[in-house]
């Protein structure tokens, strides 16, 4: 079945509730998809749970839906948050839609010393989570933050500690050696946690020194290998939902 995500403001989802869609997910509907009056399709707005809804009303560019009945309860949202340093609009793009469907919960992008800004918008990465999310049966889309310097992300942080995946993984006379992710993943059962994925090239060394120096940050490695910043978070994330998150 068709799942789709509203986003725009309505009163909370109940049996009757008539919705109009937006332009897009009508154009969707009516256009690509071939849908009609009377049709079935699923809905969810991150807060009312899933619900089943019928096409009322059937126009080019206008459909509006008639809720029938829940089907799902909204959980709470629990899904880790990925700090990411901007980096190619490719990789990029993918990690947005591979973090969504392994259940983050919140995407902060960083501006980094070494950061590649190009072509960075905004509303097409929440376009690709929000898609990511109805393929995958989430009921929740993840937040993603407007880019923001690493400094501005340390000094307002709301998590507990920082996963930091830190690319050189050889501090020889280092009092705080970098350790592998699972090791420290099983110490932080209480904690909230970011992963803070850096950019091309790594953090400089001042990012680093800066990073290190807080009793909040834990420096991580994953793998004898270095890895691309896309495959590096899609790891991180993996690890962390299996060690602390939704697939245990």
């Amino acid at each position: 079945m068709i799942r789709l995500y509203i986003s725009e403001p309505t009163p909370a989802f109940v049996a009757g509730l008539s919705l109009a869609l937006n332009s897009d997910q009508s154009r969707y509907l009516t256009s690509v998809m071939r849908k009609g009056v009377g049709d079935e399709i699923a809905i969810f707005n991150g807060r009312d749970g899933g619900w089943t809804a019928r096409i009322a009303e059937a126009g080019k560019r206008h459909v509006t839906l008639a809720l029938t009945e829940q089907t799902r309860t909204q959980g709470k949202a629990q899904g880790p948050v990925l700090a990411v340093a901007l980096i190619k609009r490719t990789p990029l793009e993918y990690i947005i839609e591979k973090a969504t469907e392994l259940g983050v919960g919140k995407i902060q992008l960083l501006i980094t010393r070494r950061s590649n800004a190009d072509h960075t918008k905004l509303e097409r990465l929440k376009l690709i989570a929000q898609e990511a999310a109805e393929q995958t049966e989430r009921l929740d889309v993840p937040e993603i933050l407007p880019p923001v310097k690493l400094e501005s992300f340390l000094a307002k942080l709301d998590v507990d500690a920082i996963l930091f995946g830190d690319e050189d993984s050889t501090h020889e006379g280092d009092i705080r050696v970098t350790r592998p992710l699972l090791d420290v993943l099983s110490t932080l059962t209480e904690k909230r946690a970011a992963i803070l994925i850096g950019p091309e090239g790594g953090f400089d060394d001042i990012e680093r020194q800066t990073l290190r120096a807080r009793d909040d940050v834990y420096p991580v490695n994953l793998g004898p290998r270095i890895l691309r910043a896309d495959t590096a978070a899609i790891s991180a994330l993996t690890l962390y939902q299996a060690a602390l998150g939704d697939w245990k």
